[in-house]
């Protein structure tokens, strides 16, 4: 059975928000959900990238709404995630994924507001997300998904230089260089292949519709236990698509690098490999990621209405 999200009653009291850089829409909805947060009398956390729209708040609202100046706070991204009860995202799936993967002493519930084109990730339109903000502020339960993530670390000589976690994929890629690189891969410390490519990518099952789709990857659904490992361009016509448990540990060993290649996490951290390295990819074992569904649509809508799935022309 597909997955279905589960109404999880919140307790709210300071509430996060993360907006995409430069986006003036994104700016005058978060102002306009923020005042609202204030007139509820719960406290609006700003990361401090944004520092700017949050005085801009502070100046407008403190005449209207007592003591709102107080509860207004500004604090660093990462900080957010330790301290918000609710973290509301106004931008795309990579504004989505800059918090997400922050996600690592605690799970916190994250709310995506599409603000971009695509937005697998971040499902609420604008048209419906104060609305629906405010019912959660007022006591309506919050349809809530798990998302497993993925556990990333990066051996060289045998000590751990990087570590981290990914919601979509971690992706070992070349540089500009247009030449063929070696990976020998193994999961649970059995031998599977040894991969001659641009590269291979390993994703959760959220990130099957990201990069994985596009590399001609599988499609599955969130709820599943599994990872999906996909080469990049292959130098191989019977390198296909793999799907293997959750709980398999993938070990990918870099033998040929004849330029620079890179280990990517979710698009947005990237670590320069040498040969030898190894790259260990499982599942995050602490906790889930914690996704506010839209009530209005379920997985297989997103399915046809982003990717336009089963949609004849």
């Amino acid at each position: 059975m597909a997955s279905i999200p589960k109404p999880v009653r919140l307790s709210l009291k300071k509430i996060g928000l993360i907006i995409k850089h430069h986006h003036p829409e994104a700016a005058a909805l978060s102002a306009e959900m923020a005042e609202m947060i204030l007139g509820k009398g719960l406290t609006v956390l700003y990361a401090s990238e944004s520092k700017h729209l949050a005085k801009e708040l502070a100046s407008s609202v403190s005449r209207k709404i007592r003591g709102a100046k107080s509860r207004i706070k500004i604090i660093d991204k990462a900080e957010m995630v330790d301290q918000a009860d609710l973290i509301v995202v106004l931008g795309g799936d990579g504004t989505y994924l800059s918090i997400a993967g922050m996600i690592r002493s605690r799970s916190v519930p994250v709310l995506g507001v599409n603000m971009g084109q695509l937005g697998f990730l971040t499902e609420f339109k604008q048209s419906e997300a104060f609305d629906f903000l405010s019912a959660l502020i007022a006591g309506q339960p919050a349809p809530m998904s798990s998302r497993s993530l993925l556990e990333v670390t990066l051996k060289r000589k045998n000590r751990v230089i990087f570590r981290g976690p990914a919601v979509n994929d971690a992706v070992i890629s070349k540089g500009a260089i247009a030449r063929v690189i070696g990976l020998d891969v193994t999961i649970d410390g059995r031998f599977v292949a040894n991969m001659r490519g641009d590269g291979v990518i390993v994703a959760t099952p959220t990130g099957s519709t990201a990069y994985n789709l596009a590399a001609g990857g599988p499609i599955l659904d969130p709820s599943l236990p599994a990872l999906v490992l996909s080469a990049i361009c292959p130098h191989s016509l019977t390198q296909r698509p793999l799907v293997v448990p959750d709980s398999s540990e993938i070990a990918i060993c870099l033998q040929h690098r004849p330029g620079h290649v890179y280990l990517t996490l979710d698009g947005q951290d990237a670590v320069d490999l040498e040969e030898g390295d190894i790259v260990l990819v499982r599942r995050f074992k602490k906790h889930s990621l914690k996704l506010i569904s839209s009530p209005t649509r379920d997985y297989f809508s997103l399915l046809r209405e982003k990717l336009k799935f089963g949609i004849r022309h």
